[in-house]
């Protein structure tokens, strides 16, 4: 579905009318509502409104320079992956959304590989820096997710060793002798 991309929202192409009391007020009152300046001013709603309307915000934010990159990369991320600005974008924060939903953009060295790499075990194995990734932390998401890639001297057997035992036992072979 080709989405309209504009600021201003129209209430009979909604397909379920918002039950925020401001909105609705705002809303009936001319039958038109300017959804960027409502987000401003009452909070975003970006997940209800991608889901409930045929608009596209997120690509009139990007494109009017007005998208609050800080708070809602992970949005861009979701909803507009071909207008990530790599510069702009919250890393530190939302490299996860990089790797669920756009894994082609992920910059091995701007990605937050200390909160997210179990992302990237999830999401897009084939993007993992072997030597980048929190293995101390998320050892279990490479068990999960991609067992192939159990590096068995950076692999965290005393607290994972569980996962390998479940998910992929036949990997067990690989833990060092205690």
């Amino acid at each position: 579905m080709e989405r309209i991309v504009t600021n201003i929202i129209e209430l009979d192409k909604l397909y379920t009318k918002p039950t925020e009391k401001e909105w609705a007020e705002e809303i009936f009152y001319n039958g038109k509502l300017d959804v960027h300046k409502a987000f401003v001013k009452y909070g975003e709603h970006y997940k209800w409104l991608y889901k409930n309307s045929p608009y596209d915000l997120i690509r009139w934010e990007i494109e009017n320079d007005c998208f609050n990159w800080e708070k809602y990369s992970y949005y861009a991320a979701e909803y507009c992956p071909d207008k990530l600005d790599s510069d702009r974008y919250n890393w530190k924060k939302d490299s996860w959304a990089i790797a669920q939903y756009s894994p082609e953009d992920l910059d091995p060295k701007r990605f937050n590989w200390e909160t997210s790499s179990h992302f990237v075990a999830q999401y897009c194995p084939g993007r993992i820096d072997i030597n980048r990734y929190n293995w101390k932390v998320y050892s279990w998401a490479i068990a999960m997710y991609c067992p192939y890639m159990i590096n068995a001297d950076k692999y965290n057997w005393e607290e994972h060793s569980y996962y390998v035992e479940t998910y992929c036992p036949e990997m067990m072979i690989l833990k060092p002798n205690d």
